[in-house]
């Protein structure tokens, strides 16, 4: 309240787990979710994936998304 818009409060941090390279309707999809948020993403299709990494992300989000 007290005419705080959007902009003034915290954004909810959404995450994007990907096991594969997102095709146009899940681009769509998340592009969709990622509105009012701050996204995030994490690609395990991508090389050697660090499981430490991916673990911190999603005690950090507010939301987890994954995509197969």
């Amino acid at each position: 309240m007290g005419g705080r818009g959007m902009s003034d409060e915290k954004k909810m941090k959404i995450l994007h787990v990907y096991r594969s390279e997102p095709n146009e309707d899940v681009k769509k999809l998340v592009e969709i979710l990622n509105r009012d948020r701050e996204p995030m993403e994490f690609n395990l299709y991508v090389g050697d994936p660090n499981y430490d990494i991916l673990v911190e992300k999603i005690f950090e989000a507010d939301q987890t998304v994954s995509w197969w």
